[in-house]
Parts: structure tokens; sequence; C-alpha cells
């Protein structure tokens, strides 16, 4: 199992700074991407316009004053 550390290095929002800075090598960076199991099955579907369910009444008196 990857180290904090090694997580890190692998993190896919920045791998490629990682890469750029030779803390990481294109083919460790691949061979992590490739290990990942597939959790697509997991995943929910998410609708563009659902919306928001209020967070308290004073979000819902908030929004009606807002429309007024």
């Amino acid at each position: 199992m990857a180290t904090q550390r090694d997580m890190h290095l692998l993190d896919n929002r920045i791998a490629e700074r990682n890469i750029r800075k030779g803390l990481l090598t294109q083919k460790e960076f691949d061979k992590h991407i490739k290990g990942l199991p597939d959790v697509a099955d997991k995943a929910e579907l998410i609708s563009e316009h659902q919306p928001l369910e209020p967070h308290s009444e004073a979000d819902e008196a908030q929004d009606e004053e807002t429309d007024a």
C-alpha cells in the first residue's frame, strides 16, 4: 500500500506538476492509474437541474425574500 506521501504525489489533480518537477515518473503514474479498481457501478447520477433542498427554515425565508 502506498504511503501518505506517495498518495500526495499520485493525486490526479497535481500529478502532472509532480512529473514536471521529477518527483514522479509518467510510468509510475500510469501504473497507479491502471491499478485503481473500477467503481463505476457505485456512481450515482446527479442531474444538473435538480433543485437543492433548503437547509433550514431561515434559508427558506431568505429565498422567499429574494424572490419578492
